[in-house]
């Protein structure tokens, strides 16, 4: 049997480390959770943009050129 690349190993892994997190109580609903509240945080995303203190810029019609 050929060796794993480390990219197939890290998937390998992070599956049975799901699977096995994904067997205890509370895991599965504790999950539901979070992706309920990021979809409804990716949801003011838009608000944010709009609402950051803006750049400010400095400009002049002169230099100080030596």
């Amino acid at each position: 049997m050929p060796a794993q690349s480390p990219p197939a190993k890290r998937n390998q892994a992070h599956a049975e480390m799901l699977e096995a997190a994904l067997a205890r109580p509370g895991i599965h609903e504790a999950m539901e959770v979070y992706r309920n509240w990021l979809e409804k945080d990716q949801g003011l995303n838009p608000y944010r943009s709009v609402t950051q203190n803006p750049v400010r810029v400095t400009t002049t019609n002169s230099s100080n050129i030596s």
